[in-house]
């Protein structure tokens, strides 16, 4: 599928080439974070190559488990054409809050970003228990 980074599935669409850019300007906020909190992700992903090219931006977050293990979660964001040496901000809010479908547990979440089916990693927060 898309959202596994499956190589056929993302050159059908045109963006099975690696993607030749740059992430920079990361932001997680904040750091350490509540159960029924929120929090910001935000990058730039920058083109390095000296083609324009196209890429499929998307956000994986490896959510803690309660066996201590973690779980990813795709999330899409868009495709974007970058010319030569172009920038495009991407950012995103998610909700920590427990739902039906998932539920939050304490410790380390990493965040990867995903780039034409590559992740590249972002960094990591902390979430608390709720008091």
């Amino acid at each position: 599928s898309i959202k596994a980074g499956d190589r056929k599935a993302l050159a059908l669409l045109g963006f099975g080439d690696k993607a030749e850019v740059a992430v920079r300007g990361v932001k997680i906020t904040p750091k350490r974070a509540r159960i029924g909190g929120r929090i910001s992700i935000a990058f730039d992903v920058v083109n390095t190559s000296k083609r324009t090219q196209r890429v499929l931006v998307d956000l994986k977050v490896h959510y803690a488990k309660a066996n201590g293990k973690s779980g990813p979660k795709v999330f899409k964001l868009k495709k974007v054409e970058l010319a030569p040496g172009a920038k495009a901000a991407f950012a995103k809010t998610l909700s920590l809050a427990d739902l039906t479908t998932r539920r939050h547990h304490p410790g380390t979440h990493r965040v990867e970003a995903v780039l034409n089916g590559q992740a590249v990693a972002l960094g990591r927060f902390e979430l608390t228990r709720k008091s």
